[in-house]
């Protein structure tokens, strides 16, 4: 469909509007929502203030074109949560609060028990079989890994939570809750 008066540059498109500093969509040179231009939002008689079939030059506001940006931040993490997994998994309870701390206190504690076994093997070998008593120390290492990983888990999640916090507060949110 042509607008009336139009040049006969191309269809003009009801409801449709003109892209930001630039010419209509399909090269159209025409804003039937112009101001002046006969038939557009505004146009009458008196309102003349941009000249027949010229494209309307505007800019619309930052974020006119729908909603605002969602922004999805991390949950929160609990303390009490790290603190209950480390207790009863150990170094498995750590991949709550951390991934990276669990799976470096994993290797130390595996490499450990490794180095340990190896070192009290060649000593029984050494003494006769008498250097296989210290095979009851092993288990330290366990006893070791597992309050560590308490430790570390629970101080994990709170930091988590305070660059959590930090980044809320940077990007002018409140985190829920508080």
């Amino acid at each position: 469909m042509t607008h009336p008066g139009h040049d006969g540059h191309g269809p003009v498109i009801e409801g449709t509007t003109v892209p930001p500093r630039g010419l209509a969509p399909q090269g159209r040179e025409y804003d039937p929502f112009a101001t002046g231009a006969p038939g557009g939002a505004h146009g009458g008689p008196t309102d003349r203030a941009v000249p027949h079939g010229a494209v309307q030059p505007w800019v619309p506001a930052q974020g006119a074109y729908g909603p605002p940006p969602v922004v999805v931040m991390p949950a929160e993490k609990s303390v009490g949560v790290a603190f209950v997994l480390t207790f009863f998994f150990g170094v498995l309870g750590m991949f709550y609060a951390t991934v990276p701390g669990a799976l470096i206190l994993l290797g130390i504690t595996l490499g450990a028990i490794l180095l340990a076994s190896i070192l009290i093997g060649v000593l029984s070998v050494l003494t006769l079989g008498f250097g296989a008593v210290l095979f009851t120390l092993v288990p330290l290492i366990g006893i070791a890994a597992w309050i560590t990983s308490i430790v570390w888990g629970c101080l994990a999640a709170s930091r988590h939570n305070e660059r959590l916090r930090a980044q809320y507060a940077q990007a002018g949110f409140r985190p829920p809750g508080h």
